[in-house]
């Protein structure tokens, strides 16, 4: 085949690129989106997309890789929306580009849907692999909607200029057609949470700098022996990073427990292991606090917020948890005291079940406790002095 076939599911069309393509495609070149989360060239002219063009119809000739350009109606017109390609080497794999005015009307996954449909069956693919630089949120959303199972990161393995970066990377088998193929994980929603005295929401970028502090606090390395020394901005850049990640993987949602006044990061709280097949609708609680948020009430108050959150049912905006535990070191005292705060009952204490410490050099027991989504849990009591 040396020319793209038309495919169409109605609303998205892939067709062969034409001269009529160009401004949408120098739109593209020089969106900042593009520029952040690509190596396309932003100072290409007219003449470089042009020449583009005969490369892709250089490509098709070659049945080594299929480009096509993705129409979609804009105020009733058919117009530019972007570009799909598959490729056979160096692995069978899939990109995708799409306009700014294209973006957030669920586009790209239909292209995606077409074009891995027609890979599968009509080019005899084997498998379609994805990757992106680590977190391009909005590529994964994409391929995640489409049913591609994420297969990990991979550290510095895609160039961005004169670095490397690490990758997202997913990958996508022959089977039931792409378009009625369900997502591989359920994505979780992040809503904001308003709680007692604390307001829960999404990490941002203005939290680094008190995240590093929390994470090279004494007494957060005293008791928590995954954290690394020192935690520095990386640690934090990775962390923000992955949020949404593991929200897409079904495996937990994480807060910022931020003052309700200034919005100031006080510590973080999240409901993990939620994608655990053992317990499908079960989960664990982590939290932590700054230094200079403890003693007021904040983690116990966030504990409680989410803890309800996490027990109301999906149709009803929450996460549909029927049990969720809590984990800490039998010397833990503040901790512990947040569980029982929030109504969470001690069920286990295995021996020598952790380390913590300095240099994580203290075998201790672990306290383990439970909540069930029918225990009761305990009304608000306003700021309990002492507690983290």
């Amino acid at each position: 085949m040396t020319v793209p076939p038309v495919l169409t599911d109605g609303v998205v069309t892939l067709r062969a690129h034409t001269g009529s393509d160009v401004p949408g495609m120098l739109e593209v070149y020089r969106d900042p989106v593009v520029h952040r989360w690509t190596s396309l060239d932003p100072t290409s002219g007219e003449g470089r997309a042009r020449e583009w063009i005969d490369l892709a119809r250089r490509r098709w000739a070659t049945g080594r890789h299929h480009v096509w350009a993705v129409e979609a109606a804009c105020d009733r017109r058919p117009r530019y929306a972007g570009s799909i390609d598959l490729r056979r080497d160096p692995l069978p794999s899939v990109g995708y580009l799409l306009a700014p005015w294209a973006r957030g009307r669920g586009l790209a996954s239909r292209a995606l849907r077409l074009a891995a449909d027609w890979g599968f069956d009509v080019a005899g693919f084997a498998a379609l692999h994805w990757d992106c630089r680590a977190g391009h949120v909005a590529s994964w959303r994409v391929a995640h909607a489409c049913g591609f199972r994420f297969e990990g990161v991979r550290t510095r393995a895609l160039r961005a200029g004169d670095d490397l970066v690490d990758a997202w990377t997913a990958v996508l088998l022959p089977g039931t057609p792409v378009a009625d193929r369900p997502p591989a994980t359920t994505w979780w929603p992040h809503p904001v949470l308003d709680g007692e005295s604390v307001r829960l929401r999404p990490p941002a970028g203005a939290d680094l700098a008190r995240h590093v502090e929390a994470g090279n606090d004494p007494l957060a390395r005293w008791w928590s022996a995954t954290l690394p020394v020192p935690y520095t901005d990386d640690d934090a850049r990775r962390w923000l990073r992955d949020h949404p990640l593991e929200r897409s993987l079904g495996s937990g949602v994480g807060w910022v427990i931020a003052d309700p006044d200034d919005d100031r990061y006080l510590g973080t709280v999240s409901v993990f292991g939620t994608d655990r097949a053992y317990t499908p609708t079960g989960g664990e609680v982590g939290y932590r606090a700054h230094p200079d948020a403890r003693g007021r009430g904040v983690v116990s108050a966030a504990v409680r917020r989410v803890v309800r959150h996490a027990f109301t049912p999906v149709a009803d905006g929450g996460m549909g948890r029927h049990r969720l535990q809590l984990g800490a070191a039998a010397d833990n005292t503040a901790s512990r005291r947040v569980a029982e705060r929030a109504g969470f009952r001690l069920w286990g204490r295995p021996r020598a079940d952790g380390v913590h410490g300095t240099e994580n050099e203290i075998v201790d027991d672990g306290v383990w406790y439970d909540l069930l989504a029918t225990d009761p849990i305990p009304a608000p009591t306003g700021t309990v002095g002492g507690a983290p």
